[in-house]
């Protein structure tokens, strides 16, 4: 039996974090610690808050106010250039549509994840075949996305975000767009890339995928309802920047 990797030091860290869209309070004073080698769901509704949470741990969007902070930076003190560095080497992202574009091999997308990495072409393919061999697609690499089903596509969409092995992949409702069968594949891959040492967090509607996951984060209104490792998660303090090495 594989035993996953024991969970490290904070990886993603949300301490009174709110986000507001004008009047439209999106996330309400959220705490959260996510640490290395996790793995969860963020589960609720649509219009949840979820969403919005999603997008601050991947540093796509700034909070209103709070502190956020990934790997042991202070989001709020990197620029813009910073963020950019911080997010392609930290955080991998999938969501529910698979974002492959018509006509281009699995290969090929794959290795447009590090178009802009300064490394020569044949290095970026041959990272790439290692990461879709690594998904269990290594006899799909010349594929195009129309000869491949959806389950198989989001095999790809994964691949690309983990090519660069970043500690913390973001799944946004990776099963969505997938039959039952396909869904389950998909999330075994999660369980297994988990396994090797990514924390890895499942944003779900579906409460049933939310309660299959060791941790589960409720969210409602904007606001977290419950945390199954809530006493575990806030039970240690974040982690002062100067003691980031």
């Amino acid at each position: 039996m594989t035993v996953p990797n024991p969970v490290g030091r904070p990886l993603v860290e949300l301490a009174g974090v709110s986000k507001a869209y004008g009047d439209v309070v999106a996330l309400h004073d959220a705490d959260l610690v996510v640490r290395r080698g996790e793995l969860l769901a963020i589960v609720g509704p649509s219009g949840s808050g979820k969403s919005t949470m999603l997008n601050i741990m991947g540093t796509l969007d700034r909070p209103t106010a709070g502190l956020v902070r990934i790997d042991g930076h202070d989001v709020s003190r990197l620029s813009d250039r910073e963020l950019s560095a911080l997010r392609a080497g930290t955080i991998g992202f999938v969501f529910q549509q698979f974002h492959l574009a018509p006509g281009v091999p699995a290969l090929d997308s794959v290795a447009d994840g590090l178009l802009y990495s300064g490394r020569p072409r044949g290095e970026r393919r041959r990272l790439a075949e290692r990461a879709l061999r690594r998904v269990g697609l290594g006899h799909r690499l010349r594929h195009e996305p129309h000869q491949l089903s959806g389950g198989e596509k989001q095999r790809v969409a994964i691949a690309r975000a983990v090519l660069g092995d970043p500690p913390l992949l973001l799944a946004d409702e990776p099963t969505g767009a997938l039959d039952s069968r396909s869904g389950t594949v998909v999330l075994e891959l999660l369980h297994e890339l988990h396994e090797s040492g990514t924390a890895v967090v499942v944003i779900t509607h579906d409460r049933d995928i939310a309660a299959s996951l060791p941790r589960e984060v409720q969210v409602k209104d904007g606001r977290i309802e419950h945390d199954s490792a809530a006493r575990e998660a806030t039970s240690m303090p974040l982690v002062p920047q100067e003691a980031v090495g």
